[in-house]
């Protein structure tokens, strides 16, 4: 099921990219280069939260590229670790693939993010190298004043905010969490299988300083129903609250710009008489190229 949903909003988000639609041109502009190229340091990771303890996995600062082609569904990426993890913390082992696309209309978010190995550190470093946590899912997100608010020009710098804006967003998702526990952890049960389906509304805003700088900010709440794999053909269904926030500020000239950005994705869990959260989290900062040609004309 999760992978007929990953099917279905990954072919919303290339019709998104490959379709013309109009915007008004007083509050968003475009760059007339054809082409992108971005340089990004980044930190991702799953934080799980249990009896109001936060526990993280140890991973790298990692260093990425990517690169774009205006009105197509080229846009791609690649990173890499380029600094050790503290030994102290342990180690950890990951898979990470986030697809993150910012239609006109409709924001698409796809998660696969797996890891093993975990730390507490609350005064003292503790280890949890068994505990793992895996998340599986993804989210549409419709933006109604999409004619004015450009969801690419706060997230992206690949278009042009030119006066401030805001816009209401409606959402829904799936998501598949697998969490499991080591008896250190002091936790009453060993592992948790959970599906989630649910609904969530919220308020976006870009806001204009000057003619370079822009600030931006959308968040969403809602409310997911699900439960235990095992126990949901009996239809015993729980609800679970939900929170998505992401940001950024950003500077840009006419070819170039600069920019960081955040992205928090929180769930809870509920086994038995234990809650837990899973938090994505993402932060970035990223410089952007834009120009039409490899090679100038001389």
């Amino acid at each position: 099921m999760i992978l007929r949903f990953y099917f279905l909003l990954i072919t919303i988000a290339v019709s998104q990219n490959s379709s013309g639609q109009s915007v008004d041109t007083t509050y968003i502009g475009q760059y007339p280069q054809k082409m992108m190229v971005k340089a990004f340091v980044s930190r991702n990771g799953i934080v799980i939260g249990h009896n109001d303890k936060d526990y993280s996995p140890n991973n790298p600062v990692r260093l990425g590229f990517g690169f774009s082609l205006k009105n197509t569904v080229v846009n791609l990426s690649s990173s890499f670790g380029i600094f050790p993890a503290e030994k102290d913390y342990g180690d950890t082992k990951s898979v990470d693939f986030q697809i993150h696309n910012y239609g006109k209309k409709i924001l698409v978010d796809l998660y696969y993010q797996k890891y093993k190995g975990f730390y507490n550190d609350n005064g003292n470093v503790t280890l949890y190298p068994s505990t793992s946590a895996q998340m599986i899912g993804g989210e549409l997100t419709y933006v109604f004043n999409h004619k004015r608010f450009s969801t690419k020009a706060a997230l992206e710098q690949t278009e042009k905010q030119l006066q401030s804006a805001g816009s209401f967003l409606l959402g829904g998702g799936a998501y598949h969490y697998r969490i499991r526990l080591e008896e250190a952890f002091g936790a009453g049960n060993s592992s948790v299988n959970n599906f989630q389906l649910g609904v969530n509304a919220g308020y976006g805003y870009s806001w204009v300083i000057n003619e370079h700088w822009l600030l931006s900010g959308m968040a969403t709440v809602g409310v997911n129903a699900g439960n235990e794999v095992d126990v949901l053909e009996d239809g015993k269904i729980k609800l679970y609250p939900t929170a998505f926030a992401r940001g950024g500020a950003g500077y840009h000239k006419n070819d170039w710009g600069i920019g960081m950005s955040f992205l928090v994705n929180n769930k809870l869990l509920y086994y038995t008489t234990d809650s837990f959260s899973l938090t994505s989290v993402n932060l970035q900062i990223t410089y952007i190229k834009h120009f039409d040609s490899v090679f100038k004309r001389k």
